[in-house]
């Protein structure tokens, strides 16, 4: 183990060195926060910062001065008098051993008068569990989704990666226990290289599990050691152009939205014309998405702007497709236009407007 000490006063620079002697480190000064040029030795093992400072100066600096070459290092803060102490940031560490191990010494050497609790990691612990259960979520492994809110039960830090709109609930809290990163629909490709290398970090023994919330599919993600949440956010506007094998539809349909990258599990609605809402057709593909089917008037159709420009093609001035996945939606961004892949078949999809929210 190895400390990086900060502080002033007298008093701090006693308790410092009492921790310094006891388990072994070093003083460090602003110029180490400023330059982030502090480098541990690699044979000390673990490492921390030690910010003997009362708790709202040790917070802010912490927050605001702590150089990204340092932050994967757990920071805890001690009191001058050496009676208090607590953990501010968990770090980068993937274990609770790795920070709660520093603590225990730390606390060994303060002894038993020092005050370090205030409450369990359970205050601020989040449950993607009961995110999944809100949005019927897709879950690519329930063994991976209760090590992962065993994390977050312990109040440590769980990585989410995603390409849709999803925000915190409560933005206070929420970022303390999700580390959330996010990917425009231009960073496409960022975003599946963010997944293959979660695969291999997933590999390496003990390494943090990271989550993806995502519509997109992601080739092996049951057995990549990643948890994978697909939200079933997506609408289909279906029109049935001559008369369809239901079974070729619903197969074509589905492989058109593979070819598109598009996660299957991830559709909840099929959206048509009222006139063909009890069409075989119609029905099957349902079935085969495990997706509701919500019918509308035409004067409904007719009236739906979606964000689109009209093109001047006849077959495309009256886009009920579009129109319909557009309005079950809610009004959100089509993803995508009239697909004519599947012979007699025209569909659009749309991804429902909104955020999903982690809280």
């Amino acid at each position: 183990m190895y400390l990086l000490c900060y502080g002033r006063s007298e008093n701090a620079k006693k308790t410092g060195q009492r921790l310094i002697d006891g388990i072994g480190g070093r003083w460090i000064d602003g110029d180490d926060f400023l330059s982030g040029g502090t480098v541990v030795p690699e044979e000390t093992g673990d490492a921390a910062i030690i910010m003997l400072l009362p708790l709202e100066a040790a917070v802010r600096i912490s927050r605001e001065m702590i150089p990204e070459s340092m932050r994967k290092l757990p920071v805890f803060c001690v009191s001058a008098e050496g009676l208090f102490a607590c953990v501010i940031r968990k770090g980068g560490t993937d274990e609770a051993s790795s920070c709660f191990g520093i603590f225990d010494s730390i606390k060994k050497i303060l002894g038993g008068k020092c005050f370090t609790e205030f409450g369990s990691g359970e205050d601020v612990g989040g449950s993607l569990t009961e995110v999944a259960s809100r949005y019927g979520m897709a879950v690519s492994s329930k063994e991976l989704l209760d090590k992962v809110d065993g994390r977050l039960k312990k109040g440590l830090p769980v990585r989410i990666f995603t390409d849709l709109k999803v925000a915190y609930g409560d933005p206070v809290l929420d970022p303390m226990v999700y580390e959330l990163k996010k990917y425009p629909a231009d960073m496409r490709e960022d975003f599946i290289k963010q997944y293959y290398q979660s695969r291999l970090d997933a590999q390496k023994e003990g390494a943090a599990t990271d989550v993806f919330i995502t519509c997109s599919r992601l080739e092996g993600i049951t057995d990549s050691g990643v948890l994978g949440l697909t939200p079933k956010i997506m609408s289909i506007g279906m029109e049935q152009r001559t008369r369809t094998d239901p079974e070729y539809a619903a197969e074509g349909i589905r492989e058109s939205l593979e070819n598109h990258m598009i996660e299957p599990l991830s559709v909840g609605t099929i959206a048509v014309p009222y006139t063909t809402r009890e069409n075989d057709t119609v029905k099957r593909v349902a079935e085969e998405f495990g997706a509701q089917i919500v019918s509308y008037e035409n004067s409904e159709l007719s009236a739906a702007k979606p964000p689109l420009k009209m093109t001047f093609a006849p077959e495309k001035i009256n886009d009920t497709a579009t129109a319909a996945c557009y309005l079950a939606s809610g009004g959100g961004d089509i993803v995508i236009r009239r697909n004519s892949s599947v012979t007699g078949i025209v569909f659009s999809l749309a991804v429902k407007k909104g955020s999903v929210l982690l809280s």
